[in-house]
């Protein structure tokens, strides 16, 4: 691998780099959110550190934390994708059509991961292949796929399904909800891929420079593809989750979730230009956007105070990132 590429490289993955030091400060600031975010709503409403609220907070945030993981991935490689919340739906819909026919639950989970997989590996061929930007490529299947969700299942929830699988969402486990079970897993495997695997490696330096990936021999278009698809396959996982947990389909499913996701994942420290990321950082992200829904709810504030909260401290972030970009060129 060149040089130049291997030094990228290590800014981005060592802690010891000024990329690093970006993100411990990122994360630091916000934890420092969330420690505020906690005084002003515990001070505004006596239910919001209880035990019961904390749970729901959790388990809410199930689905988000899944999908940020493989956002997470796909923001290092350079890439973004705003169509998974469609992904989301699509699955869903299959869930749901699969409980219908009396499929058993590892039949459903198969078919979930399964179709995830094909769209997400859709998603990456059209970038890779047409060599579209990444945010338009995905917005146009964003379309496609809640047209899908319409034409299936004609403007009418699938509800009634069972609940085999809800013990994933709202199952306890030694006194801790399951669902973080399931998110400390995805998060192990996708800390492992990232960082102990050749795979992780190529995703890091394509997200430094392509050019200089492409001409050390990276396959990038097949490792672009791959990304994709895990984002898929994550997407899958949370409409399994989803549908465990709420057990119907609606119809507007997944219609906030890609960009709740985008922004989660860049609040917690991932570079939008791509190269930079951090998984707990975008745990804190998702922890910092269902703790401002929930805590708005209890204390009687306008849902719409959310999206200035989230949009203001996003532009802030990318404004900080612009800044560190030149700095840095």
């Amino acid at each position: 691998m060149s040089t130049i590429l291997t030094s990228k490289m290590n800014m981005s993955l060592t802690s010891s780099g000024s990329s690093r030091r970006l993100h411990i400060s990122r994360e630091t600031l916000l934890a420092m959110a969330l420690i505020v975010l906690t005084i002003i709503f515990a001070s505004r409403s006596e239910f919001f550190l209880s035990e019961r609220n904390m749970t729901t907070i959790l388990r809410n945030s199930v689905d988000l934390s899944v999908i940020c993981a493989g956002m997470t991935i796909v923001i290092i490689l350079g890439g973004i994708d705003v169509s998974v919340g469609g992904i989301l739906a699509v699955v869903a819909v299959l869930i749901g059509r699969a409980y219908q026919m009396e499929a058993p639950d590892w039949l459903v989970i198969i078919v979930g991961l399964s179709a995830g997989a094909a769209l997400g590996a859709i998603n990456g061929t059209i970038i890779t292949k047409t060599r579209v930007p990444p945010i338009v490529a995905t917005l146009g299947t964003m379309y496609i796929f809640m047209a899908i969700l319409f034409l299936v299942i004609g403007g009418v929830w699938i509800s009634g399904l069972p609940n085999t699988l809800s013990f994933l969402v709202i199952g306890s486990f030694l006194g801790l909800p399951v669902g973080l079970y399931v998110i400390g897993v995805i998060y192990l495997v996708s800390w492992l891929l990232l960082r102990l695997t050749p795979w992780g490696q190529r995703v890091v330096a394509i997200g430094c420079d392509e050019g200089s990936a492409r001409l050390v021999g990276i396959p990038v278009d097949r490792t672009k593809i791959q990304a994709y698809a895990l984002l898929g396959i994550f997407a899958g996982i949370a409409a399994v989750l989803y549908v465990a947990r709420m057990r119907n389909v609606e119809v507007n499913i997944g219609t906030n979730i890609a960009m709740e996701a985008i922004a989660a994942t860049i609040l917690g420290g991932a570079n939008i230009r791509g190269g930079k990321g951090s998984l707990i950082g975008a745990l804190m992200g998702v922890l910092f956007i269902k703790m401002t829904q929930n805590g708005l709810v209890l204390i009687g504030v306008s849902s719409l105070w959310e999206t200035v909260v989230i949009g203001g401290l996003l532009v802030i972030v990318l404004i900080l990132d612009a800044f560190e970009t030149r700095r840095t060129a």
